[in-house]
């Protein structure tokens, strides 16, 4: 099979070299001078040219939409993988075309989330949080992270977006939220436009009250899931895999590059059976942006 990357950044590289070693054949659309695929400057010539029948879109968030415009103009109808989060704006987009579209939250697939999934389907929750810690000048060794897509607002950086894994895993696990009071905030410290800190408060029709905190700033990281249900207390720490159920401890291992390839599997293969859809993907940027509005007006946003 053939497939198109759109976009070779750090993730298009990623994604290109995850497809190679799936068995496709890979082209690529950049400007980037000697990239070691078949390369092409347009959507419009790559998807003539190459006929590829599956499609990753792994610009900044800045480009998504005008490359989705190039590749429904130029009547590819296969599955396309858009990275997250899908657009800058929910009001951009009108579910008017053909292609069969998933987004990037790849670490559904993490063998820690799906277990959590299982263990909440019959489970009442209480309370949830969950917290990504990160620290930004450490992303990409090498590079200036103040020239990165994160750093820049235009671009469609900063944490909220970079991070949004999280709000996803809110979605997945304990459900759309209807109302929401946050906080985003750039301390100042890491010479960026974009935001760098987040807390926020979500609350659910079911009752549950989840919080959020994103940050740029953590030198030590932390990605963990704390969540109270009417029988259980569970605590997952998605960076060494293990889950706490109440006084049991068990492990999950997972390679990073294998949650890429279930995700592309899922989408290609048009099952969505964990792989986020774009309805979902929408979802998770309207909740984004009504953290967005919650923060500028300073008062609870309904979603």
């Amino acid at each position: 099979m053939k497939a198109l990357v759109v976009g070779f950044g750090s993730i298009g590289q990623r994604h290109s070299r995850i497809l190679k070693s799936m068995g496709y054949e890979i082209a690529v659309v950049s400007s980037q001078p000697a990239i070691g695929f078949p390369k092409f400057t347009s959507v419009k010539e790559a998807v003539s040219s190459w006929q590829p029948e599956y499609v990753v879109v792994a610009t900044p968030t800045s480009s998504h939409m005008a490359n989705l415009l190039e590749l429904h103009g130029s009547e590819f109808t296969g599955c396309c993988l858009i990275e997250k989060p899908i657009f800058e704006s929910s009001k951009i987009y009108n579910a008017s075309t053909r292609i069969i579209i998933g987004v990037g939250y790849n670490l559904r697939f993490l063998p820690a989330i799906q277990r959590l999934r299982e263990l909440l389907m019959n489970e009442v929750v209480l309370t949830a949080s969950f917290y990504n810690g990160e620290y930004l000048p450490d992303w990409r060794p090498g590079r200036d992270y103040r020239t990165t897509s994160s750093a820049r607002r235009g671009m469609g950086g900063g944490v909220l977006r970079d991070l949004s894994h999280e709000i996803d895993f809110i979605h997945y696990l304990i459900g759309v939220p209807n109302s929401i009071s946050a906080n985003v905030s750039n301390s100042g410290t890491l010479e960026i436009d974009t935001d760098d800190t987040v807390r926020a408060i979500l609350k659910h029709e079911n009752g549950c009250t989840t919080s959020l905190a994103l940050s740029y700033l953590d030198r030590v990281r932390r990605r963990e899931i704390i969540i109270t249900t009417t029988n259980h207390s569970i605590y997952c720490n998605l960076l060494s895999g293990e889950i706490l159920l109440d006084n049991d401890l068990f492990k999950f291992s997972s390679e990073r590059d294998t949650t890429f390839e279930l995700m592309h599997r899922d989408i290609a293969n048009n099952s969505f059976s964990v792989a986020c859809s774009i309805d979902e993907g929408m979802d998770v940027l309207r909740t984004l942006e009504a953290i967005e509005q919650s923060s500028l007006r300073r008062a609870w946003i309904d979603r």
